[in-house]
């Protein structure tokens, strides 16, 4: 069955909290809130869908960007493996093995409704949530796999050829492939796959098989570029 997401905090008026516990309600219920409703609606809708006031909320978070700063924290960055980096680069593994591992162990991490909602919540108003998360996408995941490509490709390192930006774009189309299904499953409400770690591995093998053809084409093209510019 499709997930539904999260339900609505219950109301609690009049329950005394310790400040520890309120600043932890208050900041489940906004992950709840973004998800569900985006950012498009004020402190005072947040406040009401919560149940406390909005001197309450302001208590906790003086302003709807601090509430951000910590919803960007809790539902991204703490789900963040600072050992991806790590495992992309092992270059003592296949290329192939590499990006299986990692897709499954990242696709495991963000197959949640908050998070995917929230981030394309973020991308449609140009949040800094959204801007801060494909920052670190493309420093710590997408530019390395765009390097280890070149080497297992036997191309020139990204030191003496910059990464192009059609190369970033053919390593993103495996990523968002990857990450397709968990959208359907949080946006669409459709049909989670059956054995996602098995499409996973399809969809690498896929990816490898043509990456020669491709990035020769991408660096051939860049070439050309520069020449013209030249």
């Amino acid at each position: 069955m499709a997930d539904t997401g999260p339900k609505a905090p219950a109301k609690a008026r009049s329950k005394r909290l310790a400040p520890d516990a309120r600043q932890q309600q208050i900041l489940e219920g906004a992950i709840a809130y973004f998800a569900e409703f985006g950012f498009e609606g004020g402190t005072r809708a947040l406040a009401s869908f919560l149940g406390i006031s909005q001197a309450l909320l302001f208590r906790y978070f003086p302003n709807k960007a601090a509430l951000v700063d910590r919803v960007y924290e809790v539902v991204f960055l703490n789900r963040w493996n600072p050992q991806w980096k790590a495992l992309l680069t092992n270059r003592e593994l296949p290329l192939a093995d590499r990006l299986k591992a990692f897709y499954k162990d990242y696709n495991r991490s963000i197959d949640r409704y908050e998070v995917i909602r929230i981030s394309l919540f973020s991308a449609l108003r140009n949040e800094s949530i959204s801007q801060r998360y494909v920052a670190r996408l493309r420093e710590q995941l997408i530019a390395p796999m765009v390097e280890e490509c070149r080497a297992h490709l036997g191309l020139p390192a990204t030191g003496g050829l910059p990464l192009g930006s059609l190369e970033e774009q053919l390593v993103l189309s495996l990523h968002a492939t990857v990450i397709y299904g968990i959208m359907r499953k949080h946006v669409f409400h459709a049909a989670a796959p059956g054995d996602s770690d098995f499409l996973i591995e399809l969809y690498v093998d896929s990816f490898v098989s043509h990456a020669a053809e491709s990035f020769r084409r991408v660096l051939q093209r860049a070439e050309q570029s520069a020449s013209i510019a030249a």
